[in-house]
């Protein structure tokens, strides 16, 4: 067993793509579980998660602010309350149009392969 505060979880940049102003703390990873990994973002206001995919799946959970989503070209508005599952290969983008933090739990599984392909045009555009 383990516990402890998120906020005392370091947070790194997420540095992929044209990715800015969000940071993630994993809070519980393969060093726990070796199916799934449960990881903390903040996205401050007018940042962004690049355009991308990969072969794990993730469900979002949104505790905090505004969360503009595009799957598969599909853009919806999450907030506070709200969830959303992106299956595995799916293309998506993140971004925080609110004026404060954005912040969510994502819930992902660990397949072998965990690259993340970026793709160079905005869903948002």
């Amino acid at each position: 067993m383990r516990s402890g505060a998120i906020e005392d979880v370091k947070a790194d940049d997420v540095k992929f793509g044209t990715s800015h102003d969000v940071k993630i703390r994993w809070l519980v990873t393969k060093d726990d579980v070796k199916d799934y990994a449960v990881r903390k973002f903040t996205v401050k206001p007018n940042g962004l998660i690049s355009h991308h995919y990969h072969k794990y799946v993730e469900t979002l959970i949104i505790l905090n602010g505004t969360c503009r989503i595009c799957v598969e070209n599909k853009k919806m508005d999450l907030k506070r309350g709200d969830y959303i599952f992106v299956d595995t290969m799916e293309k998506h983008e993140i971004m925080n149009p609110g004026d404060t933090d954005l912040e969510f739990i994502c819930v992902i599984n660990y397949p072998e392969d965990m690259s993340i392909k970026t793709i160079d045009k905005s869903c948002f555009d």
